[in-house]
């Protein structure tokens, strides 16, 4: 049986500091968005779950391959709809604290990690696959979204 290798959910420094300066300013000088709190406790719950779920999935899919270091294209489960469930499954967990947190904080954070992300770490990930995978990688690419 094949065990899942957990050091797969690696934890993006393009989430977690926006994340953590949003809170930090919501201590500071709170900036609530939204009142009534049992919607936006069923969105960010919901979101949660969907962010947890979808990592899980995805790291269940690439099993004992190293993320840093895949020695195929991994082209089943998640990766069939999105090429990169892992930064996705974070997009949601963000989301979620977002609302969990109720701050405009987070909201006028949001476009930190989505830049970082694709930028920096999105595109510098493709290039190596292209690089390492040829035409295989060309023809996944092409057949599946970058995200959704």
């Amino acid at each position: 049986m094949n065990r899942i290798k957990w050091s797969n959910i690696s934890v993006p420094e393009g989430h977690v500091i926006p994340l953590a300066a949003g809170i930090a300013l919501h201590w500071w000088r709170p900036l609530e968005f939204w009142q009534t709190v049992w919607q936006r406790q069923l969105l960010g719950w919901t979101l949660l779950l969907l962010g947890i779920l979808l990592a899980v999935w995805a790291t269940a899919t690439f099993k004992q391959m190293n993320f840093a270091k895949p020695t195929v294209i991994i082209t089943t489960g998640p990766y069939v709809f999105s090429r990169n469930p892992m930064y996705l499954a974070w997009t949601l967990t963000y989301l979620a604290i977002t609302f969990l947190a109720n701050t405009w904080w987070l909201v006028a954070l949001i476009p930190v990690p989505l830049l970082i992300t694709h930028f920096i770490y999105i595109r510098s990930e493709e290039r190596q696959l292209e690089e390492k995978f040829g035409e295989e990688y060309r023809q996944y690419r092409a057949r599946v979204r970058r995200y959704l």
